[in-house]
């Protein structure tokens, strides 16, 4: 096909100020092309969408790490204070993340010989926290102590160890302190029995005494005789030495009577 004729030169005053006007926004649409700036900002990355709301921690996963550090430390006091405030602040009472705090409060209670606040921060949980084994297991070894069963005592004291134990139990740092606590426990509770039998006992046998302290011979008459009790090899008997001071396995106020009370209990179930 032929090419048309050629357009004409403009001639008028008219036609040369259009072509002008065309000329300057052909070179301004070149220069924007070819501005780095301007082709940046055209293939910028779209922005990224707002980040989600940020969740409040679990207050009792929060606070755990200070109470593993107070129990370690075995001040057991503030452990008890810091524990009870985060219960009355928490407004979740439901969690099971509620073990990392109600556990070592309850072992605590147990070491300061506080028997019924122990028991009452058992009663006051929700059923389905109650029913959880690290909570029944820890309600049992509560109920031996309060029955002053002793065996029993040493045997539920066991049976929670050996459940935090369990590779299904997948919090080693709560079964780490649950560990040192019923240690704890078990240690305060053997020298309050200590006391306890050098007021009641002027001897016993050395099977009796092992019942009363959930040790073999092999523990046991070392441990006598660091609290100066003698033993009579031939006999197999143990004699305590007597003492006034005053031990109780219920809160200072109880009377002596209360202490004699809970031994001659736990010699009647040994007995039955």
């Amino acid at each position: 096909m032929a090419n048309g004729p050629p357009t004409p030169p403009p001639t008028t005053d008219v036609e040369i100020q259009d072509e002008a006007r065309m000329n300057d926004a052909s070179a301004l649409a070149v220069e924007a092309s070819s501005d780095p700036a301007s082709q940046s900002a055209s293939n910028a990355a779209p922005q990224p969408p707002p980040s989600p709301p940020i969740q409040l921690q679990d207050p009792y996963q929060l606070i755990f790490p200070r109470i593993a550090e107070l129990s370690s430390q075995k001040r057991w006091i503030e452990l008890i204070d810091i524990a009870e405030m985060t219960e009355i602040n928490a407004s979740n009472d439901q969690q099971l993340s509620r073990l990392f705090v109600i556990v070592p409060l309850i072992l605590a209670y147990l070491i300061q010989n506080d028997l019924p606040i122990a028991k009452l921060v058992l009663e006051r949980l929700p059923i389905d926290i109650r029913m959880s084994p690290l909570i029944s297991n820890l309600g049992s070894l509560t109920k031996a102590y309060s029955a002053g069963a002793y065996e029993q005592i040493y045997s539920k004291a066991n049976a929670l160890v050996n459940m935090v134990a369990q590779p299904e139990f997948q919090q080693p740092e709560l079964a780490q302190v649950i560990n040192a606590m019923v240690e704890c426990f078990l240690s305060s509770f053997r020298d309050r029995t200590f006391l306890l039998l050098s007021r009641a006992y002027t001897s016993m046998t050395l099977s009796l005494a092992e019942m009363y302290f959930g040790l073999g011979a092999d523990e046991l008459l070392p441990v006598a005789a660091r609290h100066g009790w003698a033993y009579d090899t031939s006999t197999k008997v143990l004699k305590p030495v007597p003492t006034n001071e005053t031990a109780s396995f219920f809160p200072p106020a109880a009377s002596s009577l209360a202490d004699f009370n809970f031994i001659a209990q736990s010699v009647s179930l040994l007995e039955m």
